[in-house]
């Protein structure tokens, strides 16, 4: 077998375990399947007990702080988590994102997982 066929077998292989893997998990980030969720989501942040704005929110996460994702939420819990460990880490910040995928139900992700005086 030549170099160029092991090499385009190789990646075409890799492609389809990404793309199974991705089908079994809440990011999706290398899943080809269309997207199949629209979730409605709004995000709220106290710093330090004091409620953010919406352009403070947006400009925190360069992310609108209300819409639809397309995607999975789990994007959106990615980013505030991501944020709220690094950067905002010393913020003591509690965020809590609304939001209803697909008609269901509406839920609530809170972060950190539970607030201090539940």
């Amino acid at each position: 077998m030549k170099i160029n066929q092991l090499v385009g077998i190789s990646f075409l292989a890799v492609q389809v375990i990404m793309i199974g893997y991705a089908r079994f998990v809440p990011e999706r980030y290398f899943c080809w399947a269309p997207y199949d969720e629209q979730t409605f989501y709004d995000i709220a942040v106290q710093v330090e007990g004091i409620p953010l704005s919406k352009s403070a929110i947006g400009k925190r996460y360069r992310y609108q702080n209300r819409g639809w994702e397309s995607r999975t939420i789990q994007n959106i819990f990615d980013l505030i988590e991501t944020y709220e460990t690094t950067y905002g880490k010393e913020d003591n910040a509690q965020v809590t994102v609304t939001y209803e995928t697909n008609g269901h139900p509406t839920k609530t992700w809170y972060f950190p997982n539970k607030f201090p005086n539940d």
